[in-house]
């Protein structure tokens, strides 16, 4: 077979794909700005980063989702709640992240951000701390206490990067 019916091959199979898969444009960029990371957004699946730019993760039990954002210019880590659709922060009264990885797996209590939290009781939590922040790219357990419901979701460890 000639090289020009290979090259026209190749591109027909391609575009082909691309027609039936419902491929649309894709920069690579979430709403936010930020690189998606690889992450997919279909049923079943979390969008690649919530309302506030950060990484999501699922809640074991239940609907609720965990939302948590790091900086590049300092040792700040903020976590929120949400609801299944990721639109709606919901209050609880703690969170507390256990590290998975590493010698000291001492629970890590974050602090009440009434700042950040706009009025609203117990939106965002927040702790400034060089182990947390290492702790987050290594693999940890979060903690949400909800009334005397306790959810408990994992971050998985990944490569640090910036939001």
């Amino acid at each position: 077979m000639k090289f020009g019916h290979i090259l026209t091959l190749f591109a027909v199979c391609f575009l082909g794909t691309a027609i039936f898969s419902g491929c649309e444009a894709d920069t690579g960029k979430s709403a936010a700005g930020h690189d998606d990371h690889g992450h997919k957004h279909a049923e079943g699946e979390l969008p690649a980063h919530g309302p506030k730019g950060g990484h999501l993760f699922k809640l074991a039990g239940t609907e609720l989702i965990g939302e948590w954002i790091h900086y590049s210019d300092n040792t700040v880590i903020r976590v929120y709640l949400l609801d299944w659709e990721t639109k709606k922060a919901v209050p609880c009264e703690g969170i507390t992240i256990t590290p998975t990885a590493g010698d000291d797996k001492t629970p890590i209590v974050l602090e009440y951000d009434e700042e950040s939290s706009g009025g609203e009781k117990g939106i965002v939590y927040m702790l400034d701390d060089e182990r947390l922040n290492r702790a987050m790219s290594l693999g940890v357990e979060v903690e949400y206490m909800v009334g005397e419901e306790k959810f408990v979701g994992k971050i998985a460890p990944h490569a640090p990067h910036d939001h």
